[in-house]
């Protein structure tokens, strides 16, 4: 059965669980054979990233999402489906994640989490339950 047609994981590409979390993902998104998008948020306040409030530098930010496109690159190589689209942003984590969402038409969003981020995790949970159009699932 088809539930999912769309699958977005909203993954950081520096946690030590990252590529199981795509793993995981891609088996689901497969499973659903859906496309499946990445995309990371960079932590900020607003739309503005904190490498650019505290450097002021563009070439300090583009350099950053190079590193960070090749990072996401390299998780997507591990995925049972393949990854259709990586996207990036930058600013407050929920609202660019809630954002990507509706741009991708996803029917389901994955986020990962630690033991090390529970508060971080409740305050992102809530506000993407309250303002997702589609599934949520948390994953370790």
């Amino acid at each position: 059965m088809r539930l999912y047609k769309s699958v977005l994981l909203a993954v950081n590409p520096d946690h030590p669980q990252a590529k199981q979390q795509v793993v995981k993902a891609g088996v689901i998104a497969s499973h659903h054979q859906a496309d499946y998008f990445l995309g990371y948020v960079e932590p900020g306040v607003g739309e503005v990233s904190f490498l650019d409030i505290e450097l002021q530098l563009e070439e300090a930010h583009n350099a950053q999402q190079q590193k960070r496109m090749k990072q996401l690159s390299g998780l997507a190589q591990h995925s049972p489906q393949p990854v259709r689209a990586i996207h990036l942003a930058d600013g407050d984590i929920a609202a660019q994640i809630t954002k990507l969402a509706h741009q991708v038409k996803a029917e389901l969003v994955i986020i990962g989490r630690t033991r090390h981020e529970i508060l971080w995790l409740n305050d992102l949970h809530h506000h993407l339950a309250q303002k997702l159009d589609c599934d949520l699932l948390v994953i370790r």
